[in-house]
């Protein structure tokens, strides 16, 4: 991958700051996972916040998983608190799928995402996207768009989200000499996302002008 790739402004609500620390982004991804984490973290506070309810042994489990101190501890609390179904349940496997993105293991966070239920289209809008940064570590490029067009479709022009993903599909087009594809999803942004470009970090223009005279457009 390239180390050039535009990168999107940090915008992490202030709730989650702690979550936000914690996901370091590491250089050899696609994207860092602190670009990935903004979406997560909306579907995170929506369960948490809106709809937090279930079983009470449901939400025990979580509510136990969710103070814990250590990571390991939490990790193993979570992956509990998974079993339980229920909103809190379907929370607790996306809890346990970050983690375990962090530490490498996309194979088994792509277990748990697969068997994620998010009724909400932000909720499931994150739960895609770290599916598609699963599979570009694990170099399965054709999946990795199919979850990242999925995403897309599940956010519904949300202004704050689509964008990032389309930027993680350039990013994966560029990768497989796809010019055209990486054309095409940074076109998007341009032409139907101006605020967002207006208040990036990084010029997405120069790279989408670079994507266009590789498509030779």
């Amino acid at each position: 991958m390239e180390n050039n790739q535009p990168q999107a402004p940090e915008q992490g609500a202030q709730e989650a700051q702690d979550i936000i620390t914690r996901a370091k982004a590491n250089s050899k991804l696609i994207l860092g996972l602190s670009i990935f984490i903004l979406v997560v973290i909306a579907a995170i506070l929506i369960w948490f916040f809106v709809a937090k309810s279930g079983s009470a042994k449901a939400d025990e489990a979580i509510g136990r998983a969710d103070v814990a101190q250590n990571d390991s501890v939490a990790l193993v609390l979570y992956k509990e608190a998974a079993t339980h179904g229920y909103k809190s349940g379907n929370r607790a496997k996306m809890e346990v799928a970050i983690r375990l993105y962090q530490e490498g293991n996309y194979e088994e966070a792509l277990s748990y995402l697969k068997d994620t239920s998010a009724d909400d289209h932000i909720a499931a809008a994150g739960v895609y996207t770290l599916m598609g940064d699963c599979y570009v570590n694990l170099k399965q490029y054709p999946e990795a768009l199919k979850a990242y067009d999925k995403a897309v479709s599940k956010a519904d022009k949300n202004p704050s989200i689509v964008p990032i993903v389309l930027i993680k599909e350039a990013n994966v087009y560029r990768a497989e000499k796809n010019y055209e594809g990486e054309y095409n999803a940074l076109k998007t942004i341009v032409d139907e996302y101006p605020q967002f470009i207006q208040q990036s970090q990084t010029d997405i223009r120069k790279y989408y002008e670079r994507a266009k005279a590789a498509a030779g457009k």
